[in-house]
């Protein structure tokens, strides 16, 4: 019954005002409908997982084309469901798109400045450098961070080095431009990404992942 699928579907999105559910909100829920009535292993914590919005961004990379991904919200509520299967969730939706899918969990930063009762801390994971890293691990995703390198030139300005996992180089390779342009968008800085050198055991696995030579 498509209208019963619609309902699902609205299940499936948490809007925090009265605004509307655009087309594309619509067909990510679908998809992640889909995601979770084909992966029926994973449904304890698929079902949990919803958004607040979706949009398409369009951005320039470096050789001068234009390039699109989507940037997908969805509710701090969600975030511990969505973490423990977020690369397979992402694998799914660009399977569907056939763009880069970024997804990030909407965090609220307190400010120092906030009144608080004298019992009350503010929460360490709260403070903008926090939720700054935090939505890097997110845009990460479905690699992880493993180092930061900032450097301040003399004229003031920063070089943010941001190292990712060697073995997910694959995968991540052709998002990194996509990565970078949605963390500048959401925290104003502006990063370069690289990948670590890597271990000696992580060496191995990559040699042993090439393809061998006659």
């Amino acid at each position: 019954e498509p209208s019963q699928l619609k309902m699902f579907n609205k299940s499936k999105i948490v809007k925090k005002d009265d605004s509307k559910v655009t087309e594309l909100e619509e067909a990510v829920a679908k998809s992640l409908m889909h995601f979770e009535q084909s992966h029926v292993e994973l449904q304890d914590k698929s079902r949990f997982v919803l958004i607040n919005s979706a949009e398409e961004v369009e951005f320039e990379e470096a050789d001068g084309s234009m390039s699109k991904y989507y940037h997908i919200r969805i509710p701090y509520r969600s975030y511990a469901f969505y973490k423990a299967i977020g690369d397979k969730i992402i694998e799914h939706l660009e399977a569907k798109f056939g763009c880069t899918v970024m997804i990030v969990a909407n965090r609220t930063i307190i400010s120092k400045r906030a009144k608080h009762h004298t019992s009350q801390m503010r929460p360490r994971s709260r403070t903008l450098t926090n939720v700054h890293n935090a939505i890097l691990q997110d845009i990460a995703t479905p690699s992880h961070v493993t180092g930061k390198r900032t450097r301040v030139s003399l004229e003031g300005r920063r070089d943010e080095k941001i190292y990712l996992d060697p073995l997910d180089k694959e995968v991540t390779q052709h998002r990194l431009a996509a990565m970078a342009h949605l963390y500048a968008r959401l925290t104003t800085h502006k990063i370069n990404f690289h990948y670590s050198k890597p271990t000696t055991f992580q060496q191995k696995k990559l040699d042993s992942a090439k393809p061998k030579k006659n």
